[in-house]
């Protein structure tokens, strides 16, 4: 069997495992409800009011008011690419890479360390190479919480549809885009925590280094950020790319999608060589 096919295999028993068990319920309903709250409060208590006439603003004074809120962070040319999406799906995006991180490393921190600590990846390595084992083991994941994100998105796209007060298309034009890019910011995410699941025999040890390392990571590519002389040294986080991803130039974005993902599959080949390399 080619070790594609292994990897493929592997995956999706870890998909099925993940998602059919209590773990993948709970899942569910916290990343539906992550969707739902904000979506309800955006109704309630989000509106833009004319400071003039104390109604809602047309939707060109929305657009100017998010417009001027984007260029705090991009330059101009992003700015106004981006006012011409629907803010919420964009803060939703936002949220996504803040929170994300965090729960792929809650899902994912057992995935090599506790086959090592039962030596199950034993019985396992007997059918399977090692490396289309570790391989396999990470896209299950990933493919996990593209799943579980697209709950969450899909959500705020029904809410915003059925409220009426955003126009379908642009919720369709922007809504799948923004999922994508969460999708190939995960990725990295999910090879970064390949990396410290294959370090350690036991999965809470696995649990707490990886918030530390997670933490460190982010740390150290926000200190960077703050001087122009380090800034260059945070396109070695995964971070960095999401800028790339909204891009106005298609180039950039598909550069943001390439580095993303290459940098979770540089993660993941560590961990397969480490993995490879031990014994278990």
């Amino acid at each position: 069997m080619s070790p594609v096919r292994e990897a493929g295999l592997t995956a999706l028993r870890e998909m099925r495992r993940n998602l059919g068990s209590t773990k993948g319920i709970a899942m569910f309903v916290l990343f539906f409800l992550g969707g739902a709250v904000p979506s309800v409060v955006r109704i309630l208590f989000m509106k833009i009011v004319d400071q003039g006439t104390m109604v809602e603003a047309s939707e060109e004074m929305k657009r100017q008011f998010f417009e001027q809120q984007l260029l705090r962070v991009y330059d101009a040319d992003i700015a106004h690419y981006l006012s011409a999406a629907p803010w919420t799906l964009f803060l939703l995006f936002k949220g996504t890479l803040v929170f994300v991180p965090l729960l792929i490393l809650l899902i994912g921190f057992d995935q090599i360390a506790g086959e090592i600590q039962h030596r199950s990846i034993r019985y396992i390595a007997g059918r399977s190479r090692r490396e289309s084992i570790v391989a396999g083991k990470a896209l299950g994941v990933w493919g996990v919480i593209s799943a579980m994100m697209l709950v969450l998105h899909l959500t705020v796209w029904i809410v915003m549809i059925a409220e009426g007060g955003t126009p379908v298309s642009a919720v369709l034009a922007w809504g799948p885009r923004f999922w994508l890019f969460s999708v190939a910011s995960a990725g990295a995410y999910v090879g970064l925590t390949a990396l410290v699941s294959s370090l350690f025999r036991t999965p809470i040890v696995a649990l707490f280094v990886g918030i530390a390392v997670f933490f460190a990571v982010w740390l150290t590519s926000t200190i960077l950020g703050l001087f122009p002389s380090t800034k260059p040294g945070t396109w070695a986080f995964p971070s960095s790319y999401d800028s790339l991803l909204v891009s106005n130039q298609p180039l950039h974005v598909v550069g943001g999608f390439a580095a993303l993902i290459g940098w979770g599959a540089l993660m993941v080949a560590i961990a397969a060589v480490i993995v490879k390399r031990r014994d278990v």
